[in-house]
């Protein structure tokens, strides 16, 4: 397994924003700097942001001006600077550039042994905001140079650790009774009751003020983010008299006492990981594997988050005397985590059916005999010592009517957006795969033969030519 603490991260971001732009963008891009300081970018800024979760957790982020965010938008989708159409199609392009570079990373990490998933990616926008992840082993800045714009990545991580909170096992659990409907979400706003009450002895109200305007000056916003079966993230925003007064009451300390800007961040980015592992628990009740990134925290006096795409949104404003504090939920059930429980309520009616064409058991002399193999009974081993293969799939029989997609790959290539937006009716792509050679066929994208391609009767088809032995076949559909 791999050393999160010796694991090139600036080679593989190097490598991975350099053919971002080259790729996809068709921008000439290098790096301005060794890593070793932190750049901002000046004016109003854009910054994709996710996390990573397991054996590597921490967070990882893109980040632009606006101005420049334009320029990439106009570049991918091939249109002028002045047919940008509003703000959604530079979010995009961000959230994008933020997902390809983050994934290849993450892909990185699992290649080197260092399992983890990611979270869906969210927008932070505004002319005055940084984002900061606390805690971590280790923090990377690295910045590149497109003629005067600059274009920065920022990746904190540590290894991950199974550490529960006490603070989470005092808070009542949460009864998930149907998490199609996402009905825990609904009860975020009662869990941060009850953590004020128990842990800082402070009565919250529901307040009738509006996200947007309940809150002025500087700010401070703890967000944890979901990865696996259930993507989104939680988000707890506070002004910083708010947040120096929760950090009081948690410390046992004066309130002037309280000028450490670091241990605010902390107490908020626990809070915010309080509420968010509550749910993440229920979540995890309900069936889903699910994982919680550590704490991030973006403070400033002028900034937006939002997490787009997601199923459900709720938005929580309570009052404590004068001042205001937000909790925002927003989550969805991931697109490979719906096609799973499709397949297995599939493969469910399937095998229902087939038990119940399944005939009587025979009797003799009235007596019923049961042809399954006695409970310790020894079963018929090949020479080798192993089961007999023909043993082994005595109940085959039990899945043979399911349903499983069969496709045939002909070759595959890359190419960039700009070149697909020009292709036209009798245009030619390029494969992989050079003329002559065996197609694959893959069976619930397992490979169980190859091929070549012949044309019977006006019909197009493939003819196998190599198969794979039948045991990995069989073992390829499940």
């Amino acid at each position: 397994m791999a050393d999160i603490d010796v694991y090139d991260i600036k080679g593989r971001i190097v490598e991975s924003v350099t053919e971002l732009f080259d790729t996809m963008l068709d921008m000439e891009i290098s790096l301005a700097d060794d890593g070793a300081e932190p750049v901002e970018v000046v004016g109003n800024q854009i910054a994709g942001v996710l996390s990573f979760t397991g054996d590597v957790v921490g967070n990882f982020r893109v980040q632009v001006s606006q101005v420049f965010a334009r320029i990439m938008a106009a570049e991918m989708l091939g249109i002028e600077l002045d047919e940008i159409e509003g703000e959604d199609q530079i979010k995009d392009v961000i959230l994008e550039s933020c997902n390809i570079v983050g994934g290849n990373l993450k892909s990185g990490f699992n290649d080197g042994g260092l399992s983890c998933i990611i979270s869906a990616p969210s927008i932070t926008m505004g002319s005055s905001f940084d984002i900061k992840t606390l805690n971590m082993a280790r923090y990377e800045n690295h910045v590149f140079r497109h003629q005067e714009h600059l274009f920065l990545v920022e990746v904190c991580v540590k290894a991950g650790e199974d550490a529960s909170s006490e603070a989470v096992q005092r808070l009542t659990p949460i009864d998930v009774n149907k998490f199609k409907k996402l009905d825990i979400i609904s009860t975020a706003g009662d869990t941060l009751i009850e953590m004020f009450d128990k842990m800082f002895e402070m009565k919250l109200e529901a307040s009738d003020s509006t996200p947007e305007s309940s809150l002025e000056g500087l700010q401070i916003m703890g967000k944890v983010d979901f990865a696996g079966d259930v993507v989104g993230s939680t988000q707890i925003l506070a002004g910083e008299t708010l947040s120096r007064i929760i950090t009081s009451k948690m410390s046992e300390r004066p309130l002037e006492e309280i000028k450490d800007e670091d241990e605010i961040k902390d107490v908020v980015g626990e809070m915010c990981n309080i509420v968010g592992g509550n749910l993440k628990a229920g979540f995890c009740d309900s069936g889903l594997i699910c994982g919680i990134s550590t704490p991030s925290i973006i403070f400033g006096n002028d900034f937006k988050v939002e997490n787009l795409n997601m199923a459900r949104y709720e938005h929580f404003v309570f009052k404590f005397y004068e001042h205001d504090i937000l909790l925002q939920i927003c989550a969805k059930i991931d697109e490979s985590a719906e096609a799973r429980a499709q397949e297995k309520r599939d493969a469910g009616s399937a095998e229902e059916e087939v038990l119940e064409a399944k005939e009587p058991l025979e009797t003799v002399d009235d007596l019923t005999v049961d042809k399954s193999p006695e409970i310790g009974a020894k079963t018929e081993s090949a020479d080798d010592g192993t089961p007999d293969r023909d043993v082994a799939l005595n109940n085959i029989d039990l899945i043979l009517d399911i349903p499983i997609e069969v496709r045939v790959e002909l070759g595959r290539t890359k190419m960039k957006i700009k070149e697909v937006s020009t292709l036209e009716a009798g245009a030619s792509i390029i494969l992989s795969n050079s003329e002559g050679e065996p197609l694959e066929i893959f069976a619930n994208g397992r490979l169980i033969a190859k091929g070549e391609v012949v044309v019977e009767n006006g019909r197009y088809g493939i003819r196998i030519t190599e198969v794979v032995n039948r045991m990995d076949r069989i073992k390829s559909l499940g």
